[in-house]
Formats: structure tokens, C-alpha cells, sequence
């Protein structure tokens, strides 16, 4: 195998997180040709395919997954050594704006690595608001944003993210009343929602149960599951640390939102900038599995 070259590695990574060479080719600044071209350069290098094209853009392929995490330490490397010699002490105070989702499960999870953040960078100011309305990256309404983006939705070409990890949705029930419906003593019926559900749910005439209430809001769908209202669709995070509500037998969770760690393209070359980002995408390796329906 040819010796790795750190340019190409930037191309693979770029493919990664976009998607397709075009919107690769624009967030690295070069033309879709360039990227092809390193592209091929890397794959002649590792003698293997690295990504499939499909209709649906780049699909990574194992060797791809394989490369990946060694791109992400040299990445991490070089952007560790290039915040030291900028001066890092200089570079590394002010404010940083961040917008959270205000999911408290999820909110929990990143509170502790912003105090993480703010324990290792006590120069840097963080003001975090936390609200699910659409925020404007490019009016530097927040520096930072995570929200979840449906599957197969990506963020807007002039924005930079990742994805920290999937998001389930599952039908879960209050196991008493799941208990009682067994026994005779109750009929289970469906909380139905106008929210955009992911097809792959089974739809209630397909379970056998019958529509009653009708709840908008995941958070009040949850109570109502949890006092014994019926059958409700509910994302598996919300529902971790209840041990009364338990996902409808012979039913499965199926992917919902894909949580991204955004910001705006022109923000690449703030050193606080890339050092929140590179801590806050660990969470990327430490992503619970309950979150993704896998429940213990």
C-alpha cells in the first residue's frame, strides 16, 4: 500500500460527512474534479473502493469504515498542533453561542461535556439557549446548533456537521395496561398524532387496535402513555429510565432523526470554534444504545 497523503484523507473525510464530491468539492473549497481526482489517488493508494455511488450520493463501503477513524485522529492531530501555534492561550477566550434541542434526556448528555468544555477552557464564555426553534446559522443567531435533522436529510451546503448519533421511534404502552388489555379487563387503543411519523411504522389498523385519543407533542404523548391512555409512538430516548413503559410486543423501533452538531462554513477558522467541535463530536463514540431502540 502507498503512503497515505494527509490532502486526501481531508477528501475522504469531506465525501464522508456530505455525501456526494460536489458538496465535498464545495466545503473544501477545490473543484469536483479535484476531489475526484484525490479520491481516486486514495483509493489507488489503500487498493480498494472506498465509496459506492448510489442515487442517494456516497455510500461508505467497509473498507471506508475502516479508514475513516485513522482520517479523524490525523485530522484531530493537525488541528491540535495548528491551535498551539496560533497561540492557543490568545485564540482560545471570548464567547461561544450554542442553541440545544430542549430535549432534557439529550440536554443532560451535553451539559456534561459543556462543563468538560468549560472546566479545560475557563477563557471562553458559553451562552446556551435551548429551544426547538429554527435557528439561523448564517445571521450568527448561534455559533453552534444540534438538532435533529430527519433521516436522510442533510444540513444546508453552507453549513458544517456531523452526526452524533440516530434517534428511534417505537410504540411503547404502560405495562399495566398492557397487562390488563391481555386479561380482558381493559381495551388497548391507539394515541393517534398529526406529526410526520417515519413509514416504516406499522399503522394502527395494521396492530389490530383501534384509534381513541389524539396527542400532539412527544413529551405530552409520553404522559399520557404513562398514565395508561393508550398506545403512543414515542422516540426511544424519551422513555429510557421508565421501567412501566415498555415497547408493544412483536413491534419494532425504526430510525426517526439522525441528532447533528452544526455550524456555518465561514466560522472553520475560529480556534474556539474547532475545539468545541472537536469535543463535542466524542459524543459520536459514547452515543447510548437505548437511544437507538436497543434497550438492555
Amino acid at each position: 500500500m502507498e503512503q497515505l497523503d494527509w490532502d486526501d484523507l481531508k477528501v475522504l473525510l469531506a465525501c464522508s460527512r456530505f455525501g456526494s464530491t460536489r458538496s465535498a468539492a464545495a466545503a473544501l473549497k477545490v473543484s469536483n474534479s479535484t476531489v475526484h481526482r484525490k479520491l481516486e489517488s486514495l483509493e489507488d493508494a489503500v487498493e480498494g473502493r472506498l465509496f459506492d455511488r448510489t442515487p442517494d450520493g456516497l455510500l461508505a463501503t467497509a473498507l471506508c469504515e475502516e479508514l475513516l477513524p485513522i482520517a479523524k485522529v490525523v485530522e484531530d492531530t493537525i488541528s491540535d498542533g495548528q491551535l498551539r501555534l496560533t497561540g492557543r492561550d490568545a485564540l482560545l477566550a471570548g464567547k461561544l453561542k450554542v442553541s440545544l434541542a430542549n430535549f432534557a434526556p439529550l440536554n443532560a448528555m451535553f451539559f456534561e461535556k459543556l462543563n468538560e468544555f468549560s472546566l479545560s477552557y475557563p477563557r471562553i464564555q458559553l451562552d446556551v439557549k435551548a429551544s426547538n426553534d429554527i435557528v439561523d446559522l448564517s445571521r450568527r443567531e448561534a455559533d453552534f446548533a444540534i438538532r435533529g435533522l430527519p433521516v436522510g436529510e442533510r444540513p444546508p451546503r453552507d453549513i458544517v456537521g456531523i452526526k452524533l448519533g440516530l434517534l428511534t421511534v417505537g410504540y411503547y404502552v404502560h405495562r399495566d395496561l398492557l397487562t390488563d388489555a391481555r386479561l380482558g379487563r381493559r381495551e388497548l387503543t391507539y394515541i393517534n398524532t398529526a406529526e410526520d411519523l417515519p413509514a416504516q411504522l406499522p399503522k394502527p389498523g395494521d396492530l389490530g387496535i383501534a384509534v381513541k385519543h389524539s396527542i400532539d407533542g412527544s413529551l405530552a404523548r409520553r404522559e399520557a402513555v404513562l398514565n395508561q391512555m393508550g398506545v403512543g409512538a414515542l422516540p426511544c430516548f424519551m422513555v429510557e429510565n421508565d421501567s412501566n413503559i415498555i415497547r408493544l410486543p412483536n413491534t419494532l423501533s425504526v430510525p426517526y432523526f439522525h441528532v447533528w452538531l452544526l455550524y456555518h462554513k465561514d466560522l472553520r477558522q475560529s480556534a474556539r470554534v474547532r475545539a468545541l467541535f472537536t469535543h463535542l463530536s466524542s459524543l459520536e463514540d459514547s452515543w447510548p444504545d437505548t437511544w437507538v431502540g436497543m434497550r438492555a
